[in-house]
């Protein structure tokens, strides 16, 4: 599953954090904090002194991809920006940090409500999978900290990490029963019921095809009829529904797809998707795609041109050769065959450098010969972005610390210093070479050999 989370906010890079350093303020969280209610955790690195700090970063990207996954807290853009911050402010937790300091450091200088840290290092005399295990997370909003889990463990196989301890304090940290679902957010609940659809998905309307989707199917684009049918479900003539039918020649090689057509997205806004479907025994799946329109030399033969999203986002339907996809959540759909079932899956449009604005829907069946049905799709905004979600710096993925800017200012100063060189060496004085008379040709050695 692609990414999934409630929202966060984006950091600043490296060097704002240096101003941050400086002033000894930190307003990221401040200014949001009327519309969001939601607390914000910052996961650390955790302790490995055994490889030099490598094991204890790959557990503090592990609670951190947990954490987004789950949603419901606000957390950092990426690990990478937690790192940038301690390494500028020299921040070094571990397992025997007191709690104050790490309190100082989580409300302080992050202003955050709770921390995740610790430590994790290989037992002597073991190359794999034992490791001495500490994890703390403590939530430091109130008057005094409140320990959500703590553990000091010896582990037996590495799995335990992840599988194990980590579970165990996330149950903790949202508060339920082992292996139960992540509390209700009621603003999430309440968007839910009352905001508005942005697919039609009953599949009542249209002419020769559902209106809001595409009048071709399959990776042909044929017209409806053959692989994709729009028809009235069987059993109930009232009701209309999307069939997907194909053979296994279809089936077991490129499948068979759908599309809906655009509509708007915000990038950071947490979408809920949710959609009735049976199968014959096929496999089933839902792609949503997130684009960003590109400039394009483009021209259609009949020389019509989609409406520009400045004058009307919501009328704007780009063409498919405009559109540079930079965003896909990939629902697997399982259930018994022959039966309804509905569906529920959360996502959240994000890109380091592009900007998410457009979605649309891929209905999929594949895997053998067969027929997948759909209906009663919705897709509804329940989370609006975190306070400052635009603010973010943009950088090529989340592997890198280097921001775009940051690499346009290096490529600047590098063309400034070629510039210069080449400046000041066509500004020196051309000197005429002095020169030395010939000496006098030596009389040849004899070509004959002794």
């Amino acid at each position: 599953m692609r990414r999934k989370f409630d929202g966060y906010w984006p950091w600043p890079r490296l060097t704002v954090f240096l101003v941050l350093v400086l002033t000894s303020s930190w307003t990221w969280w401040t200014a949001g904090q009327s519309t969001d209610s939601r607390k914000v955790i910052i996961p650390f690195d955790f302790q490995s002194n055994f490889d030099n700090g490598r094991y204890g970063q790959m557990v503090g990207d592990m609670i951190w991809k947990k954490l987004e996954r789950e949603g419901g807290f606000i957390i950092p853009e990426s690990m990478a920006d937690v790192r940038d911050f301690c390494e500028a402010r020299k921040i070094r937790l571990g397992p025997d940090t007191p709690l104050e300091t790490v309190k100082k450091i989580v409300r302080e200088d992050f202003d955050a409500h709770i921390g995740i840290w610790g430590s994790v290092e290989r037992v002597p005399g073991h190359d794999w999978d034992v490791y001495d295990l500490v994890i703390k997370c403590v939530d430091f909003s109130g008057p005094e900290p409140k320990v959500i889990y703590e553990v000091s463990t010896r582990t037996k196989t590495v799995s335990e990490i992840p599988h194990t301890y980590v579970k165990e304090m996330l149950d903790k940290l949202y508060d339920r029963q082992p292996g139960g679902p992540k509390p209700i957010n009621p603003l999430a609940e309440e968007n839910w019921k009352k905001n508005p659809n942005l697919v039609i998905g009953d599949f009542e309307q249209g002419v020769g095809y559902p209106k809001g989707w595409e009048p071709r199917g399959g990776q042909q684009r044929e017209p409806l009829g053959r692989l994709v049918k729009w028809i009235p479900e069987p059993g109930n003539p009232s009701n209309k529904i999307i069939r997907l039918e194909f053979p296994a020649s279809v089936g077991d090689a490129e499948g068979v797809m759908y599309y809906s057509d655009y509509f708007p997205v915000e990038e950071g806004a947490t979408y809920r998707f949710q959609c009735r479907w049976r199968s014959s025994g096929v496999n089933a799946k839902v792609f949503i795609k997130c684009g960003e329109p590109i400039t394009t030399e483009y021209r259609p033969a009949s020389g019509y041109r989609p409406q520009q999203p400045g004058q009307n986002p919501k009328l704007y339907r780009p063409d498919e050769s405009q559109m540079r996809e930079v965003y896909r959540c990939q629902i697997n759909l399982k259930g018994p065959p022959n039966t309804w079932n509905v569906h529920v899956e959360e996502f959240t449009p994000r890109h380091t450098k592009y900007t998410p604005r457009y979605g649309r829907i891929m209905l999929y069946g594949y895997l053998g010969a067969g027929w997948v049905e759909f209906d009663d799709i919705v897709l509804k905004q329940i989370l609006p972005p975190s306070p400052g979600e635009q603010q973010k710096e943009l950088r090529h993925s989340l592997e890198t610390k280097v921001t775009l800017k940051e690499m346009e200012e290096n490529e600047r100063r590098s063309r400034e210093l070629e510039e210069q060189e080449e400046s000041g060496s066509s500004s020196k004085p051309k000197t005429t070479p002095k020169t030395t008379p010939k000496p006098a040709p030596k009389t040849p050695k004899s070509s004959s050999r002794k």
